[in-house]
């Protein structure tokens, strides 16, 4: 008998996983057994596998294995996740080439074609986890907007918001211009770039000889300067104490305050507080109690307030304010200057920090029960060193900005309606519950007074809390669980 010389693959593998699957070998049903179940980290449903993914599941799959062969009952669930930005944003562009824009279209329109996007892309990686030999119970394939998980989201968030761990409130965030939505922190992806230091000169108003010189990277966000701040221990600066300026161009009379904040260091000591458009500018205005100007349209284009270069993109206003304050005498010097700029992950364009309406989640009330488990041992990190860093993340933990300005995704439920000329919120699973609750403020309001919020939930509040957790209880449950954690970066 003559061996093959080699082993293929196309013979073998097809065969036999058609035969696991034909005989359903991968079928877990409750029964006596002792259970281990997995649910698969759903990968973005826009996408394909990559090496991350093949190395996650082959890890998930060999321990899934092994559990069966233990007797076990074991039970691999599959799914995908909707991915609001990456999938609207492919939608978008799709429409774009049938020259479409998504403002031509109301939301169910737009839903439509994300639908027949998702029906025609949707399956290829569960088709490459087929590949793979992936073990998992197929019937069980769970994808985060079908009816039972978006049942599940809604609940979570009702039951949140129920429990006071959900707001509404205007606070400062990353902002997507392209997408024109809200990200989180874990969106926000830090480059290093070849930028500019412009030298800025700032007539003092007591002493109009002279001028007070800041640097900036961002020369275009001058239009919504409110004031300059200097270090009240800065030898250099001391004459500037209690004077005015003029911001260059736009001619606005703005107030020198003084904070310890300023790093003496840097530039001239000087820096410009723009409160609408900086976190640590935003702090200051309102420590100081200083006038907020918002400039930027949600695109990226320069707004009415700014009173200069309206409608003009920000990139291309930071081409031209260079070339007009120089022409104007009020540019000292231009150096090179290398820093950390944060990027959208998903659109790969320069986010812009935002003062905006959003919902948030209370962050500190989870990373209360989250710690004490691993500073106690009992969940253990692998390599020990990322104890540190998850302590670190935790005792440092801001509240997360669940809300997105997008319409593929779990939309928010919250209702609006109108009593005595007072906007008035509810927050309920179903239009009909809204209503309920909204008549107890004014008994002659019909659905048709409700206005839902436009807004969808993040991604990862959907495919997190949604599947997973239906109460507060769950998580506490889960908490008390003594597990071991992988750190990816290993």
């Amino acid at each position: 008998m003559e061996l093959a010389s080699k082993y293929e693959p196309k013979e073998v593998e097809s065969k036999w996983y058609q035969y696991w699957l034909d005989n359903h070998l991968f079928s877990s049903k409750p029964d006596g057994r002792e259970p281990y179940t997995v649910v698969i980290p759903p990968p973005n449903v826009t996408g394909v596998l990559h090496m991350g993914h093949m190395l996650n599941n082959t890890i998930q799959d060999i321990l899934v294995r092994r559990a069966r062969m233990e007797g076990k009952n074991a039970c691999w669930v599959p799914g995908t996740d909707h991915a609001s930005i990456a999938t609207e944003a492919k939608v978008v562009n799709k429409l774009a080439q049938q020259g479409i824009k998504k403002t031509d279209l109301v939301r169910d329109e737009f839903l439509r074609h994300a639908w027949n996007w998702t029906h025609e892309h949707g399956g290829i990686i569960l088709q490459q986890l087929h590949k793979l030999g992936a073990s998992c119970d197929w019937d069980r394939t769970a994808f985060t907007m079908d009816k039972t998980r978006s049942e599940s989201v809604i609940k979570v968030f009702c039951d949140l918001y129920d429990k006071g761990l959900i707001y509404r409130g205007v606070r400062m965030v990353n902002w997507d211009p392209q997408a024109q939505t809200a990200l989180s922190d874990e969106e926000v992806v830090y480059k290093d770039e070849h930028s500019k230091l412009y030298y800025l000169k700032y007539r003092v108003v007591e002493d109009p000889k002279h001028y007070a010189i800041v640097a900036t990277t961002r020369p275009e966000t001058i239009m919504g300067d409110t004031a300059m701040c200097i270090n009240p221990n800065d030898p250099k600066n001391t004459w500037l104490k209690g004077k005015h300026v003029i911001v260059p161009l736009v001619g606005r009379e703005i107030p020198i305050i003084e904070d310890e904040y300023v790093d003496i260091e840097f530039g001239t000591g000087c820096l410009k507080v723009t409160p609408a458009h900086d976190i640590n500018d935003h702090a200051l205005g309102l420590k100081h109690n200083l006038e907020t100007i918002d400039i930027f349209n949600d695109n990226g284009t320069i707004s009415e307030a700014a009173g200069l270069y309206v409608g003009v993109d920000r990139m291309e206003v930071r081409k031209q304010i260079t070339i007009d304050l120089q022409q104007a005498g009020l540019m000292e010097k231009v150096e090179d200057y290398n820093n950390k700029v944060g990027f959208s992950e998903r659109t790969n364009v320069p986010i812009e920090p935002k003062l905006s309406t959003q919902w948030f989640l209370n962050m500190q009330h989870f990373a209360d029960m989250a710690l004490p488990p691993v500073m106690e041992n009992e969940i253990r990190f692998y390599p020990s060193k990322y104890k540190n860093t998850y302590r670190h993340w935790l005792e440092n933990i801001k509240d997360w900005c669940i809300s997105r300005q997008l319409w593929w995704g779990h939309r928010i439920p919250a209702y609006y309606f109108t009593v005595g000329g007072k906007r008035e919120c509810v927050v309920a699973s179903s239009v009909e519950e809204a209503l309920t609750k909204a008549k107890q403020q004014d008994s002659t309001l019909t659905s048709a007074d409700l206005q839902q919020d436009e807004d969808c939930l993040d991604t990862w509040f959907s495919s997190c809390y949604g599947p997973s957790l239906s109460s507060m209880e769950s998580i506490n449950l889960i908490m008390k669980k003594s597990i071991i954690i992988i750190p990816h970066q290993i």
